[in-house]
């Protein structure tokens, strides 16, 4: 259950099958068998709990430059314990507003460490403070390496090589826990067998998880709480999308590709939003005021009965009017349910309620999440293609697409028809940072030949964004599958340039 109502460990919301094309499972089977940040001292980001900033100055002992990092953001807990309310309550600006002032009136290192306090919360103004630590102290490589990053993030790596580059000459290297950031920069200007060398020279296999995050760091998007902020401005003036975005993100709370966990103080602040826009008659009030106590305290456990106690869901009772609490209700009780629900009987109870709102003109994505799951574990799946259209092309969920290709798969030495080509080659305009798209292009173009240098980068450049067929394959989100592809480059290479003319 948790698979499908979650994007848990997981990018799509149906239970992705193993391709069955002998030539595509060849290939991910060859590359199936195939914590530390770098050089900053200070982690980059900052979670719910975390402090922001100091308000007051402290005395920086005249240290190396790390050794002074470190004491700045030491004097930085003070103040972020009193502003941690700003994080849930709209006010995510003045927060990032006031660690921007206070960094501007230090030196470099307040400036570096109270930009990589807002590295995942405020990216622009991490930037900026960054550049500015770097105008005062020039070719400090702990600078430089968070300016690489900043660039590589923005996809702008002709401003990100050369520093990677003046990295690789430094005191401090490219350190192992980057190599495959530093190395996609390579490949995304053309430079394959730099990318590949700069692979094969490190020791990222003893550093993988700390490369792995790095991943999630440089290429994982807008933070939790900066989207719940942006959510919690939005539905505060009466947007009810935003609304219940918000409500289903604070029991989803993803703090990287490989954790997620209800959020208390975002649930408490969404509900307490939630109460002012609804008003007690509202049958949304009610519900989630009945289901609150045991959906909040996840030791009591929410059951079958608790539903049914609700009047929601199950028996002759309806779908909530809050399609987040269908979402999160559903999937709570199913998880703790010793057998699993009648997915049928629930997809013939509820599933024109949910096509209907997925289909209204205001929209509703977790309904339509709702609704897939119902049809996949139900077999429907007829209904399940429509829904995943639907996600796909209307709501531009690449979970959606996703389950839209793997379900339309060709059969097993069939070759792909024009129609499934054309699918592939949408997908992969419209999913650019994918790797399977290009994957399965390259697997039917190749047939059974080798996959070519060129086609490798290119799945290689996705693959560093998301480390998702590491998941395709049957695994977790890891570097395995991008360690197999670096093998895989460096014997085209090799293959490639023993050709006459190369």
């Amino acid at each position: 259950m948790k698979d499908r109502m979650s994007a848990q460990r997981s990018s799509t919301p149906h239970t992705s099958r193993r391709s069955r094309r002998p030539a595509l499972q060849a290939m991910l089977f060859a590359l199936a068998v195939a914590m530390s940040f770098g050089a900053s001292a200070i982690p980059r980001g900052l979670d719910a709990s975390a402090p922001i900033a100091a308000k007051t100055t402290a005395r920086v002992p005249a240290g190396n430059f790390i050794d002074q990092v470190q004491a700045e953001s030491q004097a930085a807990e003070d103040f972020g314990r009193r502003h941690l309310p700003l994080q849930f309550s709209g006010r995510l600006d003045q927060a990032v507003a006031e660690l921007v002032a206070y960094a501007e009136q230090g030196g470099a290192a307040r400036r570096f460490a109270i930009g990589n306090m807002l590295w995942s919360m405020a990216p622009e103004a991490s930037l900026r403070l960054h550049r500015s630590a770097d105008a005062l102290q020039p070719e400090q490589p702990e600078i430089l390496f968070e300016l690489a990053l900043h660039y590589t993030r923005k996809d702008d790596c002709g401003a990100a090589l050369p520093l990677w580059t003046r990295l690789r000459a430094s005191p401090i290297g490219i350190a192992d826990t980057a190599a495959y950031v530093a190395a996609y920069c390579y490949l995304a200007l053309g430079d394959l067998r730099g990318a590949a060398a700069i692979v094969r020279g490190s020791n990222v296999d003893s550093r993988h998880v700390g490369a792995e995050k790095m991943s999630y760091e440089v290429f994982g998007g807008p933070s939790e709480l900066s989207r719940f902020d942006q959510d919690y401005r939005q539905a505060s003036r009466g947007d009810r999308a935003a609304l219940e975005r918000l409500l289903a993100r604070s029991f989803d709370w993803h703090g990287d590709w490989w954790n997620a966990a209800p959020q208390a103080s975002a649930q408490d602040a969404a509900i307490a939003l939630a109460r002012t826009q609804w008003s007690p008659q509202q049958r949304e009030r009610q519900e989630w005021d009945c289901l609150w106590p045991k959906l909040r305290d996840r030791e009591q456990g929410l059951g079958y009965d608790d539903l049914q106690r609700c009047r929601v869901i199950v028996g002759n009772h309806p779908y909530p009017a809050s399609s987040a609490l269908g979402r999160v209700a559903l999937g709570r009780a199913a998880a703790r349910a010793t057998q699993p629900p009648d997915f049928a009987a629930l997809l013939a109870r509820h599933g024109d309620t949910l096509r209907e709102r997925a289909r209204s003109e205001s929209g509703d994505l977790e309904a339509l999440r709702v609704l897939a799951y119902l049809q996949q574990n139900a077999a429907d799946a007829a209904g399940l293609a429509k829904s995943d259209e639907l996600g796909w092309k209307r709501y531009r969920d690449e979970r959606f697409a996703l389950s839209r290709i793997r379900h339309a798969e060709p059969a097993p030495d069939t070759v792909p028809d024009p129609t499934y080509r054309a699918m592939l080659a949408q997908a992969a305009q419209d999913f650019p940072h994918a790797p399977l798209y290009p994957m399965l292009e390259a697997v039917y173009r190749a047939g059974d030949g080798d996959l070519p240098a060129a086609d490798v980068a290119r799945i290689l450049q996705a693959e560093t964004r998301t480390l998702d067929l590491s998941i395709r394959s049957g695994g977790l989100r890891s570097h395995s599958q991008l360690k197999a592809l670096y093998r895989h480059l460096d014997a085209m290479l090799e293959k490639e340039g023993a050709k006459p003319g190369g």
